[in-house]
């Protein structure tokens, strides 16, 4: 019997959280809920390091890291992802792997890995040089400015005026926040959300924007509906994207551009609300067993 954490940064396990506890316990194993802040570290004089829970040394197989935490200042982030890593280094299998985790955190080193790769993904600058980024706008007919960090669509922008675009970049400047661009990609009123595991494609939907918006992120009000047929093309992409992370599931997020397939990001702790109730199945199940699996290894 193993003992199987879930981490977050919550207090309280959101719904793919608790389909992790609930699938861990249904295997006969001991399923933790732990909020990341919770999670300490303590060095003694004589070198010796603990990693903490309150007062009580952590003591588990696995983790399922589901979230580091969203609004962060640069201390919290560094510690809690020096205590992942100390976690991980100490024997504990992570999934996802922090290092993967934390790329596909990035939407820089996301697209700079899948293009290493031959992956297609959008035209893309990350700068602080307000005129560059200016010019970069002035020569795509529709541009997308994104925040580096984020998901659910918060805080993403579809413009076409170079010039409201560079009031919008000067004032994310004031704010020290770097300025993510990318050329808008003309596609239907949809995107794909390939869900891939261990190396298999578990299932994909199309995510249909509302009636007047260009995001098609269920956050934003889209609707899955079922991707009856998954071509070699798109698994292919979906499969190499994932491995290119270093991540052993992620939701893959695909669009149906004018030239073909290009990936527009890869979450590595996706929601899979929706697809659950489009597929009818839940892929908690599949992940505990993936879990099972390696630390049999």
């Amino acid at each position: 019997m193993y003992t199987l954490a879930v981490v977050a940064e919550s207090p309280l396990p959101d719904r793919p959280c608790r389909d992790l506890l609930y699938a861990i316990k249904e295997r006969g194993h001991v399923a933790k809920y732990i909020p990341i802040s919770r999670i300490s570290v303590q060095v003694s004089r004589n070198g010796e390091i603990e990693v903490l829970i309150r007062d009580k040394k952590l003591d588990v197989a696995g983790i399922f890291l589901r979230s580091v935490g969203f609004l962060l200042d640069l201390e919290q982030f560094l510690r809690r992802v020096t205590v992942m890593k100390l976690i991980e280094d100490s024997g504990v299998t992570v999934l996802n792997p922090v290092e993967g985790f934390l790329k596909s955190r990035s939407k820089l080193e996301t697209v700079i890995e899948l293009s290493k790769r031959g992956i297609p993904v959008p035209k893309t600058l990350c700068t602080e040089d307000l005129y560059l980024a200016y010019i970069t706008c002035k020569s795509m007919r529709e541009f997308v400015i994104k925040p580096m960090v984020g998901s659910r669509g918060f805080g993403a922008v579809k413009l076409e005026d170079p010039d409201v675009g560079f009031q919008v970049m000067k004032t994310l400047l004031n704010f020290k926040k770097p300025l993510y661009i990318q050329e808008y990609i003309r596609k239907p009123d949809r995107d794909i959300r390939v869900l891939v595991i261990d190396g298999e494609i578990f299932g994909c939907m199309y995510r249909i924007a509302p009636p007047g918006s260009w995001k098609t992120n269920i956050a934003q009000g889209a609707k899955g509906v079922p991707c009856e047929r998954i071509d070699p093309e798109l698994a292919e992409l979906a499969i190499k994207a994932t491995e290119a992370l270093g991540l052993v599931y992620a939701g893959v997020d695909i669009g149906e551009g004018p030239d073909g397939y290009v990936v527009f990001e890869v979450n590595g702790s996706p929601d899979w609300r929706e697809l659950t109730q489009v597929l009818g199945r839940n892929p908690a199940e599949k992940l505990v067993d993936v879990m099972l699996r390696l630390l049999k290894k």
